[in-house]
């Protein structure tokens, strides 16, 4: 999984970037290349089923973030082209964050709902120039041959233009599985899930007009001020949670953004446990119990046979593996069974 932080610059992306992975970064640099680190993702019911099986190893699940460089959009034929080369990098991640300037920080008076607008114009643009190019060679190909190859493509392919040129994302179309398996290849910017990151001062209100624009183009908005989370991140655990108590703050950024990106991509975790390691795995909602084996090994995936089961509040009752299933807590499912958040999984299989 994937989530690129991107956005004009001077906004504090690579700040932010810093604080999620601890990459430790230098800000204010520039340049064309992204950068890219893990951030594990912090889940408290993982820290006690390991207290409970003491394993010798305990793995969370974790997440790629991308710092794709800040661009200047909007600034003559150069600020176009720097524009379109950055953006491009968000053709490969499974989602993106923008992160949003609240503050002045001596950039000039912050402006959050015109730096969506851009961004939001921007990635229209970008995917307007692939949609017409499309449409372009199907044209070509329909007066070469006489008829499409795929008389489904070029119809999408119009809906698609009529969206963008309306200024509506992608992602608002509802597309039929043959037309999601066509668009798919394309890694249209304005299909994938977007979180909105207005970095504030300290103290600073967020801008409400704009998380409300944010909202209504379905964007997961996360409200921080990322240099007081850099403050924080240097801190150890005791500290760092004496500081967001006095400050009044729930969760640090880190969460905040794991919370925002699951959400985003629809994502929720399941477990393994045992005496070698506890881990926590992520899956897509709705995923069917193969699925789920896939994602630990493709080979469980290919010989499932069927999934012991105990949801996570079962098994802290029952306090061990041997105990639930005592307690009659845990269950036998097959392969239509959907996985829950906080499954515990022990797969069957054979290959």
């Amino acid at each position: 999984m994937q989530i690129g932080i991107l956005g004009v610059k001077f906004t504090g992306k690579t700040t932010l970037f810093n604080v999620i992975t601890g990459a430790g970064l230098p800000t204010g640099q520039g340049g064309v290349d992204p950068h890219v680190a893990v951030g594990k993702v912090p889940d408290l019911r993982l820290e006690v089923l390991s207290k409970m099986f003491n394993p010798k190893r305990k793995i969370p699940t974790s997440v790629e973030w991308v710092d794709i460089p800040g661009f200047q959009a909007g600034v003559g034929t150069d600020g176009a082209r720097e524009a379109t080369r950055f953006l491009e990098h968000g053709r490969r991640v499974d989602a993106m964050a923008q992160v949003v300037r609240c503050f002045d920080g001596g950039f000039g008076t912050p402006n959050p709902q015109g730096d969506l607008e851009t961004l939001s114009m921007e990635l229209a643009l970008a995917d307007l120039q692939v949609v017409e190019n499309r449409l372009e060679k199907l044209t070509k190909e329909k007066e070469r041959m006489g008829k499409h190859s795929n008389p489904l493509e070029p119809p999408m392919f119009e809906r698609f233009r009529d969206q963008l040129e309306n200024e509506c994302p992608l992602r608002d179309l509802e597309l039929n599985p043959d037309e999601e398996k066509m668009a798919a290849g394309y890694a249209f910017l304005t299909a994938k899930p977007m979180i909105a990151v207005f970095n504030l001062e300290e103290g600073q209100e967020p801008p409400a007009d704009a998380i409300q624009a944010a909202e209504k183009t379905g964007a997961q908005v996360v409200c921080l001020c990322a240099t007081m989370e850099e403050e924080l991140a240097e801190l150890d655990p005791e500290d760092a949670k004496e500081f967001l108590d006095d400050l009044g703050i729930e969760e640090p950024a880190m969460n905040l953004m794991i919370q925002a990106s699951y959400s985003a991509l629809d994502l929720q975790s399941f477990f393994t446990v045992g005496p070698d390691e506890c881990r926590a795995w992520p899956v897509r909602k709705g995923s069917f119990a193969p699925e789920a084996a896939g994602v630990i090994h493709s080979d469980l995936q290919r010989g499932f046979i069927r999934a012991e089961v105990v949801g996570y509040e079962d098994m802290i009752e029952a306090g061990s593996w041997a105990a639930a299933k005592a307690a009659n807590k845990m269950r036998l499912e097959g392969k239509n069974y959907q996985v829950q958040d906080g499954d515990i999984l022990e797969i069957r299989f054979s290959v």
